[in-house]
């Protein structure tokens, strides 16, 4: 990176002007060729300038890399420039230029920089701008999991699990999995629970599980949350509470996971842990449903046949139970209603479906 050198007579001069007039205040250029103004100085009588400008014995032995470096501290205490310079390889990851990444990463990975090590393993794991190699990846990425990144030793444990680039050895994935989510990983802390639940890689542990599992839900990963109201609902590793459930199911809902909207709709709909609410159940229905979810859409189309939460539509009834049907799920009530409609009111299914 070029970096300009201000020399003292520039600077020097600089300040004399600035204290002369209501002169612009000089712009210092940066690496990437933006300028930024420097601070306006307070408006006071300019001292006389009649000898040498004298320097610390700082400045005398630096001379003009001193000042430099008194400019870029400036800079950086004003936030103009980072206090750190960026990470070129994640840049050029970001921005789709994969090889480039790679080439980035590499190099700063035989500097035993983990973050690094871990997006190597990702561009090799996933073949991006270079040849998959999922057992070169799993070595970046364990070089990186021994350093301690977090993401690294959760992309090693599912490697473990599911044997890619390594032998299937889910005791080891657990092991990755509980390194991970001492830094509180959520991914780690849920596929830990899912282990524990199951027996899988330790022995079966449903209070544990359900101990990571409201730690990755209170950090808002919505796939722990919907899993922590399984829980609740069937009472395992915690006390049965179906008020937990609906609020866990709402938080996940509301983080955007079709399965959740569709069971806190179920029980806004029965009134279960939850005051009963048809037209927001409905709500919650429609917003599943056009998500292309066919058990949704089942459930919003007997809705509006049944005008339950909603207006009657049964036209548009048929047009949600024709998409369910077409992903695969099929009802005999919704079944018979489509005949109905198509034989007697075909004009208005037409419209409705353009």
């Amino acid at each position: 990176m070029t970096r300009k050198v201000v020399s003292t007579a520039t600077v020097i001069a600089a300040v004399i002007a600035a204290s002369a007039g209501p002169a612009s205040a000089p712009a210092f250029a940066q690496d990437n060729g933006a300028t930024f103004a420097a601070p306006a100085p307070p408006v006071v009588p300019a001292p006389a300038i009649t000898g040498p400008i004298l320097k610390t014995p700082q400045e005398a032995g630096n001379g003009d890399l001193n000042i430099n470096m008194r400019i870029d501290n400036t800079l950086k205490d004003a936030g103009a420039i980072p206090a750190e310079p960026p990470d070129r390889a994640y840049g050029a990851y970001q921005r789709g230029f994969f090889l480039t990444a790679f080439a980035f990463a590499l190099e700063k990975a035989k500097k035993d920089d983990a973050k690094a090590q871990t997006l190597l393993g990702e561009l090799l794991a996933r073949g991006l701008g270079v040849k998959q190699d999922e057992k070169e990846a799993a070595g970046w990425y364990e070089l990186a999991a021994k350093s301690g990144d977090p993401e690294a030793q959760y992309a090693l444990s599912r490697f473990y699990l599911d044997g890619r680039g390594v032998e299937k050895d889910p005791a080891r994935a657990a092991t990755y999995l509980e390194q991970a989510s001492r830094s509180g990983q959520p991914d780690a802390l849920r596929e830990l629970a899912y282990l524990l639940l199951e027996g899988k890689g330790r022995e079966k542990n449903p209070l544990l599980a359900a101990a990571y599992l409201r730690r990755a839900a209170d950090s808002g990963d919505m796939d722990s949350q919907y899993a922590l109201a399984g829980l609740f609902i069937e009472g395992v590793g915690v006390a049965q509470s179906e008020q937990s459930a609906a609020r866990w199911y709402a938080n996940a809902a509301r983080n955007g996971h079709t399965g959740a909207q569709i069971e806190y709709a179920i029980m806004l709909f029965n009134g279960r842990g939850i005051d009963k609410d048809e037209a927001v159940a409905a709500r919650w229905f429609r917003q599943a449903a056009e998500s292309d979810n066919p058990v949704a859409q089942i459930r919003l189309a007997k809705l509006l046949a049944e005008g339950r939460g909603v207006d009657k539509d049964e036209a548009e009834a048929v047009r949600w139970y024709r998409q369910a049907r077409k992903n695969g799920i099929r009802d005999d009530d919704l079944e018979a209603l489509t005949l109905t409609m198509s034989l007697q009111q075909p004009d208005s299914l037409e419209e409705k479906d353009q």
